[in-house]
């Protein structure tokens, strides 16, 4: 199973069968894509979908999510079907619930800043022994961390998160080789290229873990951490916050340290911004693709697979945790890369 990604606006995906076709003119012959094969569908910029495959992957409750040119994220396309209204009640329940909401933000928040950690130490273990500014940052994320067990209310829960996204984000840019730079984590629209590979990453990641967590069952709108707000995709958000750092960040930092992407590939927008062109874009993509792929390991659960699955395994651990109550498990990797 797989992710299907719509990159080219002159093209048509439509239907053949029990098959969907994209072709890239109009007319002529396609390359088919068996449903069964497909988990969902990522449309970049103006793609076209026809009605028929809307249709088809609607039947067979595969999500279609929209990106547009620039890289943010639009929204997406569900059967709404999932796996029944029973797990969506429980979860909004919870939502409502001060003490389970507290609870389930504390241990994603607990694994972000521990994944978050795991990239600096590995900096600092493996090529920046002697930074002290890197090395006095773990400890000011260590003893952040240390402040979460107590955190009772969202709020708290929030400013422990955002202190340690300063800690992290102050220092990140140390961990970049020369021409790349970041002098913090800026978006809408990102003022440079480091932030607009961030944030073109972190909109790819949305749109699987969107998709892990309607394919569970749970609604992607209603979420723990991030406020309900104009349909947002709360949930997915708040499932995220394990997975940024591993691999997006990670992921950033080995195409720029590679030199696999020039500044040149980053081009001006009239907001003061800056968006990646097409080769940009069609590089990090398929570096996205291997890194989802990559087997690693969880600490919490002992299981061995790729960083796709381990998504959709979160999003189904979570439902456990609402149905039976079970502590929620967390995905915190041996560091392998």
């Amino acid at each position: 199973m797989a992710t299907l990604y719509i990159s080219r606006e002159d093209g048509m995906l439509g239907k053949q069968g029990e098959a969907l076709c994209y072709k890239k003119r109009r007319t002529g012959a396609g390359e088919t894509f068996p449903i069964h094969m497909i988990d969902d569908v990522v449309v970049f910029g103006y793609g076209s979908v026809s009605t028929p495959a809307i249709h088809l992957m609607l039947d067979n409750n595969i999500p279609l999510h929209f990106i547009d040119e620039k890289g943010l994220y639009k929204g997406c396309i569900t059967s709404g079907r999932g796996r029944g209204y029973a797990i969506k009640r429980l979860q909004m329940n919870a939502a409502l619930d001060r003490d389970m909401s507290a609870g389930i933000a504390r241990s994603l928040i607990k694994s972000k800043l521990n994944n978050q950690l795991a990239t600096l130490r590995r900096w600092l273990n493996r090529n920046r022994a002697d930074d002290i500014a890197l090395y006095h940052a773990c400890e000011d994320l260590k003893k952040i961390l240390n402040y979460l067990p107590a955190c009772e209310d969202i709020d708290t829960i929030r400013g422990v998160e955002g202190a340690g996204a300063a800690v992290y984000f102050s220092v990140f840019g140390r961990l970049l080789r020369n021409p790349w730079f970041f002098r913090g984590r800026n978006k809408r629209p990102p003022k440079d290229p480091v932030n607009a590979m961030l944030s073109f990453g972190y909109t790819l990641l949305l749109a699987h873990v969107t998709s892990a967590v309607a394919i569970a069952g749970l609604d992607p709108c209603v979420g723990f951490i991030h406020p309900e707000f104009r349909g947002r995709p709360s949930m997915a958000l708040d499932l995220m916050e394990e997975y940024r750092s591993q691999v997006i960040d990670r992921l950033v930092l080995s195409i720029t340290n590679q030199m696999l992407l020039k500044t040149e590939n980053f081009l001006p927008t009239k907001e003061g911004g800056v968006y990646m062109d097409g080769e940009a874009r069609k590089t990090f993509l398929n570096c996205y693709l291997k890194r989802m792929n990559e087997r690693v390991k969880n600490k919490t659960t002992g299981s061995v697979s790729t960083y796709r699955n381990h998504i959709f395994a979160s999003a189904c651990y979570l439902v456990s945790h609402l149905r039976t109550g079970k502590e929620y498990l967390p995905f915190e990797p041996s560091d392998h890369g």
